[in-house]
């Protein structure tokens, strides 16, 4: 199976119950239910969801707010990491705001400043640090650095996306994933 296979569509609430499944493998600090129930009803949130086989293998999302966007998070199973599901995910996340909007001109996150994986992927897109958030992570006290990208409306950084989808496609190999 490859990487063509895998699937993206907007998060709903029934897909709750999943959501929270990968939240708990990827992450040490899991959202509650009752924040997942939150986002996933707000209009000014955007989750979307990485299927395989029908299946819920990885999600991304966040808020809009103004003219920037604020990823809150990206998560893959553990099984599909190193693999660039991820990495299709954050493009098609990028993909749907530059369709979605035309306003939307920049986009933040925050990553742990141990995770030098994340960091490399979102290098990958252009991202660049630009701050630290001292102890944000309350399960540890770690650091967050601060990362943007803009100009996602320039045409070198659409093509720029196109030339990262044909590079995992050529590389990606997705291994069955259990019933």
């Amino acid at each position: 199976m490859i990487a063509e296979q895998i699937k993206f569509h907007y998060l709903e609430y029934k897909d709750l119950d999943v959501v929270m499944t990968v939240d708990e493998e990827a992450f040490l600090e899991p959202w509650s239910k009752t924040l997942w129930e939150k986002e996933l009803s707000r209009p000014d949130r955007i989750y979307l969801g990485a299927f395989y086989e029908h299946r819920l293998i990885g999600f991304g999302g966040g808020l809009i707010i103004e003219k920037d966007f604020h990823i809150t998070t990206i998560a893959t199973l553990n099984r599909f990491r190193d693999q660039g599901v991820a990495t299709l995910l954050l493009r098609a996340l990028i993909k749907s705001l530059i369709d979605q909007s035309e306003t939307i001109t920049g986009i933040t996150l925050e990553v742990r400043a141990s995770n030098d994986s994340a960091q490399a992927l979102y290098r990958k897109f252009g991202f660049a640090p630009v701050g630290i958030r001292r102890g944000y992570y309350q399960s540890d006290g770690e650091d967050a650095i601060i990362m943007w990208l803009r100009e996602l409306s320039e045409k070198t950084f659409k093509t720029k996306l196109n030339e990262i989808e044909n590079s995992v496609f050529a590389k990606v190999q997705i291994e069955g994933i259990p019933t």
